[in-house]
């Protein structure tokens, strides 16, 4: 079959013209046809949802925004206890936790424990004291430092302060001072000097004396006198830093050897106070080792009435004073009686409150907050009584100070007011479980320390010292 040839029943081509016209006529033809179809028909393709309501759109970016902020606030981080923001919001709480508290100053919050949601800040604030003139001044403040248990919003990372704990909560804060040794833990003994270190200095050793287990007035006179004269002379004060406790101190009524000085007075503050203290036992070892075989110089003086003037300018090592046992001839104080006194000046800011006490007053005043009067009795019942109707505020905290007086008035007063304090309402600060009892405990290597009698009147002393209207009742 010739291919050329158009197949039978199909007809021929058209020409190329009339094809055209053809075309376009079939391309008209549809258009119209489509012109005239219902607006409902509509050709079945895919188109996108409509966009979100603004509603939704608000909740969605919200949602993202969490996710974006949670991602950027790791809230098992540090906290950063320098922020500026969380150092006045911790501030601002402070205020609003202790309206009565007059604070003269804030410390720079540090990481607590745990560092992720806790931070330490130390203050000061005005006790409002009128102590005496030789001790403190109007304007006296007391420490604590505290710990503030810190939250952060998981979305926002803003921080809150939950709430803020006890007295001296937040140990990460507190400064030590510069040289002093930490109280929970026994000094390490110092090294053996050498002969050159130990015949540099000149020393002062008082021997003997019948100041052994007297009443503690009388064990800080001699004391103070002997430290005057070791400034005077320059010299370092050879001292026993052990002492016997009179028996008016003791639970069983009897003198108490071997009570530390460190119990009871600062000796780090009395040691810078002075030209130098050296505990007896080891300059007596160091003694022996270098000057008993008369290579270091001693003069001795066994008159308490010699006067310092009389070998201020000696050359000899050791200068022994040397007292007998007459009494009260042989005081330690009386070197400072007589011709002796126009040069010898106690230096009674040399004794201060041991810091393990101080601590207690502290903690005493802070559960009374600063503001607060105090009343010092030493009178019988019915003039205590009358004097604190006619002396005590019934709006204010009250603190009654004084050694034997009637528990049953005590008990008294404060069922008819509220605000009296007395020493023994706060004895859990020195019972076997407070931090004082284990500090204490180690101080004194391993053995448990009693709080005695003169501990009480120490404590008791100071924070009566500390009200704002001190009264005194006596006999």
């Amino acid at each position: 079959m010739d291919p050329s040839r158009p197949l039978l029943g199909r007809g021929g081509f058209l020409p190329s013209s009339a094809h055209a016209v053809a075309a376009m006529a079939l391309i008209a033809f549809l258009l119209l046809t489509l012109l005239r179809l219902p607006l409902s028909l509509s050709i079945s393709i895919y188109t996108p949802p409509p966009p979100l309501a603004v509603a939704d759109q608000h909740h969605h970016q919200e949602d993202q925004e969490q996710q974006d902020d949670s991602s950027s606030c790791d809230l098992s981080s540090p906290l950063d206890c320098a922020d500026p923001r969380l150092f006045h919001l911790m501030m601002r709480s402070a205020i609003d936790a202790f309206p009565a508290v007059h604070f003269a100053r804030f410390g720079r919050p540090v990481p607590g424990d745990p560092p992720s949601t806790s931070c330490d800040m130390a203050w000061r604030a005005r006790s409002n004291s009128n102590s005496s003139a030789s001790t403190a001044s109007p304007t006296a403040t007391t420490k604590d430092y505290r710990r503030f248990a810190i939250a952060r919003d998981p979305r926002t990372c803003t921080y809150s302060v939950l709430s803020i704990g006890d007295y001296h909560s937040g140990p990460n804060a507190r400064k030590p001072r510069p040289g002093v040794t930490n109280a929970t833990t026994a000094a390490p003994p110092p090294p053996p000097l050498s002969r050159s270190q130990f015949a540099a200095a000149a020393y002062l050793s008082y021997h003997g004396g019948g100041d052994r287990c007297k009443p503690m007035p009388h064990y800080m006179r001699s004391l103070l006198c002997a430290l005057a004269e070791a400034r005077y002379l320059n010299r370092t004060l050879v001292l026993d830093l052990t002492l016997c406790l009179a028996a008016s101190y003791t639970a069983a009524g009897m003198p108490e050897e071997g009570k530390r000085l460190a119990f009871y007075i600062d000796v780090d503050h009395l040691r810078s106070s002075v030209a130098g203290i050296v505990e007896e036992r080891r300059f007596w070892e160091d003694w022996d080792r270098w000057g008993a075989q008369g290579q270091l110089g001693l003069r001795l003086v066994e008159d308490t009435r010699v006067p310092p003037t009389k070998f201020s300018k000696a050359k000899d090592i050791l200068v022994v004073r040397k007292f007998g046992d007459v009494q009260p001839g042989n005081y330690w104080y009386r070197v400072c009686e007589g011709e002796a006194e126009r040069v010898l000046s106690p230096p009674r800011r040399a004794i201060r409150l041991a810091p393990s006490l101080t601590s207690i007053v502290d903690a005493i005043i802070s559960s009374m907050q600063p503001d607060f009067d105090s009343v010092h009795a030493d009178a019988n019942a019915e003039d205590l009584r009358r004097k604190i109707e006619e002396s005590v505020d019934a709006g204010r905290q009250v603190y009654l100070a004084g050694e034997g007086i009637s528990m049953v008035l005590v008990e008294a007063l404060k069922a008819k007011y509220s605000n009296l304090h007395y020493l023994d309402d706060f004895q859990g600060l020195w019972r076997k479980d407070s931090k004082w009892f284990v500090e204490m405990k180690r101080l004194n290597g391993g053995v448990p320390v009693e709080f005695d009698g003169y501990m009480r009147e120490l404590v008791d002393r100071e924070v009566f010292l500390k009200g704002k209207k001190m009264v005194e009742v006596h006999r």
